[in-house]
């Protein structure tokens, strides 16, 4: 799955997150010193490395979705400030080059023109990812004990992430997860906020860095660091989205396992919102043929779509050949098809009065739709069967998962 992380860019160069990225873009052109969405401030890079950094390559940290693809999208100048329609920019860049997940670790700090009229654009802008079928997640913002989230979290179509500290309290710097317009609100790691004092404090969140990063001064670790915010626990629900999405789930259906599965189990509070997101139960509960489809529009469910099933088409067939050169020879050529990746077993038989001799055995796998040709060399008891006089056939049974069949030469 995609997951866009519209943001500061990401290091893609670090060792963590090595072939985790598809294209992005630079939305700050000009900004800095580096071409292309290249992080020179460290924020994305350390959101990217919370949704999908490596794991068990025996370095540094551990990915929620380790099989994610991030999509750098820099809308973040180097000192970590940028504007309300940049950042709604790279949410439509991200969403029409299909990206299932959004990730906006920002809101109207550091965004500095953030008006009523931007706020409105704010909202087309993340309605237009839904759209195209995508998740947005964003953080709920840093001010404390505010009541509500803050933009881009506040948007209807968003999913608005608080923070907890390492207790699985409300983090003390955090916003509230709930909003007017009925937001889905959850919480998920943040932090507790003892790095503003100590270096590298455990108590924050551990993810990668781009190195250059002069936020912390200890530099003990090059290229990882801790930092804590709300910025920090949206990735957290990126990954996990970008988890559903890849079982199939549709962002109706991310939304509605996000309510019921998270620690509240589908109930509301406003401290809380729907509850500190659980990776393991939306991921043991949610399926794209059981999970009710979440409308933020209007605040209803409806039933899962219906699925219909493509029949698996597989043919085999057996180049035409006569009986005597079969039995001088001993070579069947077979000739698989198939509409998608599978493995098909074949058996060549030779059947004389009502016996059945096997005469060889084999195993073809297609990576991909396609074809692939197999030549099955017939065991010397089944060749004396074909010198014998009289009715004598050949047959080749295939079998792939529930699908079988015959072919016989010539046909």
């Amino acid at each position: 799955m995609k997951v866009a992380v519209v943001d500061s860019g990401v290091d893609l160069s670090h060792p963590d997150l090595s072939g985790r990225f598809v294209s992005g873009i630079d939305l700050v052109k000009g900004g800095g010193s580096c071409k292309g969405p290249r992080d020179e401030n460290g924020h994305g890079t350390h959101v990217a490395g919370i949704i999908a950094a490596d794991t068990n390559n025996g370095i540094g940290v551990a990915g929620t979705a380790p099989g994610a693809k991030i999509m750098p999208v820099r809308v973040l100048e180097a000192d970590g400030t940028g504007s309300v329609l940049t950042a709604n920019k790279g949410i439509r860049w991200a969403a029409d080059h299909g990206a299932r997940v959004i990730n906006l670790s920002l809101g109207d700090q550091p965004l500095a023109d953030q008006t009523s009229d931007a706020a409105m654009d704010t909202e087309k802008a993340v309605a237009h990812a839904w759209s195209k079928g995508a998740v947005v997640v964003a953080a709920a913002g840093n001010d404390i004990t505010f009541p509500t989230c803050d933009y881009p979290a506040a948007s209807k179509y968003a999913v608005c992430v608080a923070a907890t500290d390492q207790r699985g309290l409300p983090a003390a710097y955090s916003n509230l997860p709930n909003d007017p317009d009925g937001t889905v609100g959850v919480r998920a790691p943040g932090g507790d906020g003892g790095g503003i004092l100590f270096c590298e404090y455990d108590g924050d969140i551990w993810s990668t860095i781009w190195p250059g990063d002069t936020t912390d001064d200890c530099g003990s670790i090059s290229g990882y660091d801790t930092l804590v915010g709300t910025s920090m626990s949206a990735p957290y629900v990126s990954g996990v989205a970008a988890m559903l999405a890849a079982k199939g789930l549709s962002n109706g259906q991310i939304l509605q396992c996000l309510k019921t599965t998270s620690s509240n189990h589908g109930s509301f509070d406003p401290v809380f919102g729907y509850g500190i997101v659980d990776a393991l139960a939306a991921n043991r509960t949610c399926s794209r043929t059981t999970t009710l489809v979440y409308s933020p529009a209007t605040g209803s469910t409806s039933p899962p779509p219906k699925t219909h099933r493509h029949k698996h088409h597989v043919r085999v067939s057996v180049r035409k050949t006569s009986r005597e050169q079969l039995e001088r020879t001993g070579k069947l050529h077979v000739t698989v098809r198939s509409d998608r990746k599978v493995t098909i077993e074949l058996r060549a038989l030779v059947k004389r009065g009502g016996k059945s001799v096997t005469g060889a055995k084999a195993t073809v796998t297609l990576r991909r739709a396609g074809k692939r040709g197999k030549t099955l060399e017939l065991s010397k008891k089944a060749r004396k069967q074909l010198a014998k006089r009289g009715p004598v056939s050949v047959v080749v049974r295939y079998r792939a998962g529930s699908t079988s069949g015959t072919a016989s030469p010539g046909n």
